[in-house]
């Protein structure tokens, strides 16, 4: 099989320009990629760097030793479970045809994704063609299908999915990112939304609970999408609005993986990500104190999946790249002291006394970040009526309180 070319198109300000061209290169296990702008494009007066590691220089461009695929592609690129559902339908293809399943790159799942429903704002099709990869063969799934859509989940963690449960997911899901299953569907006013399923692997109400944690990190004065709870055969799916769309424009999204030029499971801190905040967003002083605050708040309810996917940034403005709306913010009720996956300075616990000794890092001093982390223990310390808004019964809250009810948030009350 030939490695495939593509065209990289970015829509910058509801313009699509061409930003340049893309070559996936497989030899065995190996992957890697190329990339080259187009001249038009970095004589552009609002062009900007894809990637951090794509500079707007002439010529092209390779992706580091090891690196499959440039971190800005792989963040419109689908995750486990987009992955999963690729797969799934690839089998299901050999077997009725009677053919040989074929094997994917990371630019083979690139490609795959539907145009209409990709992360941010970059697009892809074959050198000299006008039509996007790849066309959606039927509409996204609208709230009224929301039924179906969790059968279908149900059916493919069983391993029991039928034709018709796929190429449902696929219609909504191939574009998603993380293990968990998920589908997009069109809400109120044709907004483009995620609905995110629970699965049949959870140890705990996951829907409701990242509800719980949304309604207070907003309650906190954290920047959060829209979102609602629906209850289905009494199972809970959460409804996210997209932060990537304004209306039919689409928005950059890199995320903070990207920007800090990391892969996949390699350790970095808020630190780095505030200092990319300084270098990249036009309002960097606001964007400081927002994610300090996100850290207080993840401490506080023990979000510790923060990790680097988990951030990200949006290009707002021609100015630069702003700190993105927080998203997958779920308590983690193991007792004991927690790790963050993202470290706050230099190691992983999720403790005040290092969140305070950063402050000033984030443009904070020690009276303005006292007054900050009392915002967020006066929004946190409600966390018990927040589940019982959701319909979460006393046994599950009392399961969970080891999330919001420990050591560190005696010591947040006693700093601010």
């Amino acid at each position: 099989m030939a490695d495939p070319v593509v065209d990289v198109v970015v829509q910058i300000a509801g313009d699509d320009l061409l930003a340049g061209r893309l070559w996936g290169h497989r030899r065995g296990r190996h992957e890697s990629a190329t990339f080259a702008y187009a001249p038009e494009y970095i004589e552009h007066p609002h062009a900007y760097e894809l990637d951090p590691l794509l500079p707007l220089v002439t010529g092209q461009l390779q992706t580091p030793v090891g690196r499959p695929i440039f971190g800005a592609f792989s963040d419109c690129a689908p995750d486990r479970w987009g992955r999963r559902l690729m797969q799934r339908a690839e089998r299901q293809r050999a077997e009725a045809e009677g053919g040989t399943e074929r094997s994917f790159g990371d630019v083979d799942y690139l490609l795959g994704v539907r145009d209409d429903l990709r992360q941010g704002a970059l697009r892809f099709r074959s050198p000299g063609e006008t039509t996007y990869l790849a066309d959606e063969h039927r509409g996204v799934p609208t709230l009224l299908e929301l039924s179906a859509l969790l059968t279908a989940t149900e059916h493919l963690e069983r391993d029991e999915a039928t034709d018709e449960d796929i190429q449902a997911l696929l219609r909504g899901g191939s574009s998603l990112g993380g293990a968990r299953p998920k589908a997009h569907v069109i809400g109120p006013g044709g907004r483009i939304a995620i609905a995110k399923f629970p699965s049949r692997n959870d140890d705990w109400d996951v829907m409701r609970w990242e509800a719980v944690t949304l309604e207070l990190a907003g309650a906190a004065g954290i920047s959060v999408p829209r979102w609602a709870l629906h209850t289905l055969d009494g199972k809970a799916v959460l409804i996210v609005d997209r932060f990537d769309r304004s209306g039919e424009r689409r928005i950059g999204y890199v995320s903070a993986m990207t920007m800090l030029e990391a892969a996949d499971h390699e350790q970095a801190s808020y630190v780095d990500i505030a200092e990319a905040i300084e270098e990249r967003s036009p309002a960097p002083s606001a964007d400081l104190r927002e994610l300090w605050r996100r850290i207080a708040f993840s401490i506080l309810v023990s979000n510790t999946d923060d990790h680097l996917r988990n951030h990200g940034f949006l290009r707002t403005s021609t100015a630069g790249w702003s700190l993105s709306p927080a998203f997958d913010l779920n308590p983690n009720p193991q007792p004991g002291s927690k790790h963050l996956s993202t470290a706050i300075g230099s190691d992983t616990t999720a403790a005040i006394e290092p969140l305070m000794d950063v402050a000033e890092l984030f443009g904070l001093g020690r009276a303005e970040a006292g007054a900050v982390l009392r915002e967020v223990v006066e929004s946190t310390r409600h966390w018990r009526l927040a589940a019982a808004r959701v319909g979460l019964g006393s046994t599950a809250i009392s399961e969970m309180a080891p999330a919001f009810e420990h050591e560190q948030s005696a010591l947040a009350r006693n700093n601010s």
